[in-house]
């Protein structure tokens, strides 16, 4: 799914000399996320794009969503969390979950759902269930409409990737919401004129890199007639709990810059368990 008018806004911007930066997967960390939007000094005239991966794991995806909808600058592709969200979460499913709720729980779901129970429930404990069914059921209809990707002049922005054997155009969101290795080890550029960026698997976890490489940004070695990467990796992962930086990252289209904010929220055991109670 494309939108073709946010892509013409978000070109127009880049032709201007506008900024439009590009972030990795943000998985629920609402305050890292905040820190590294007002890093970006954004102008009334710039933009921003989420890679997807909005929500799950952190422990305010409610908020996460909630940013990027209000925001008149902000826009985000899809992730596979926001399909797997869109897809089978329902709250009168949780005492018996179906195989494609109980998958998205393991993937993180759990946090998400706990985020937004928290966001309808006062200081008494009181839960308002109206209300909480309304927005749970407006945020998913808005996450299942979000574009699969956004094609720019020199750019295209993926939540996963694309597979090689597929002519880009035939390309679906299971291809662009969950591939990896076939994508992370192409041979040839898959859009000789636009650099790839994406999200969803880990940069440690891509060619070359190795546990040493937490928190930076990987570059394709395969590269586009103009000298730049065919593919760029954004997903330095904000959510991991083992010993190197966890950090959010964000490209600037218009010249390469990087800006990256590193994770605010504690993060230890006890947090984490925190996260996953309702």
């Amino acid at each position: 799914m494309r939108y073709i008018e946010l892509e013409m806004q978000l070109q127009k911007a880049l032709n201007e000399g506008r900024n439009v930066w590009v972030v990795g997967d943000v998985h629920g960390f609402c305050e890292t996320f905040t820190k590294l939007i007002e890093k970006l000094n954004i102008g009334k005239e710039d933009y921003v794009v989420v890679l997807g991966d909005l929500i799950d794991r952190g422990p305010n995806s409610f908020g996460v969503v909630q940013t990027v909808r209000n925001s008149p600058r902000i826009f985000s592709v899809k992730g596979n969390h926001e399909a797997m969200m869109a897809d089978h979460f329902t709250l009168d499913n949780l005492e018996k979950p179906t195989m494609g709720l109980s998958t998205w729980l393991y993937n993180g779901g759990l946090a998400t759902i706990n985020s937004y129970i928290k966001a309808y429930t006062n200081l008494d404990g009181q839960e308002d269930t109206v209300l909480l069914h309304g927005k749970v059921e407006e945020d998913k209809r808005w996450m299942f409409n979000l574009p699969s990707e956004i094609v720019l002049d020199d750019w295209r922005l993926v939540h996963a990737g694309y597979d090689p054997e597929v002519d880009m155009d035939c390309q679906t969101d299971s291809e662009m919401l969950h591939i990896r290795k076939p994508f992370h080890n192409a041979q040839q550029p898959l859009d000789p004129h636009k650099t790839v960026m994406f999200g969803h698997s880990v940069t440690p976890s891509l060619p070359g890199f190795n546990k040493t490489d937490w928190g930076s940004i990987w570059r394709s070695k395969i590269l586009l007639s103009d000298g730049r990467p065919a593919a760029i990796g954004l997903d330095t992962c904000v959510y991991h709990n083992f010993d190197g930086p966890a950090v959010l990252s964000a490209y600037n289209l218009q010249n390469g810059d990087v800006v990256q904010q590193n994770r605010v929220e504690p993060w230890n055991k006890q947090e984490r368990k925190r996260t996953n109670e309702i």
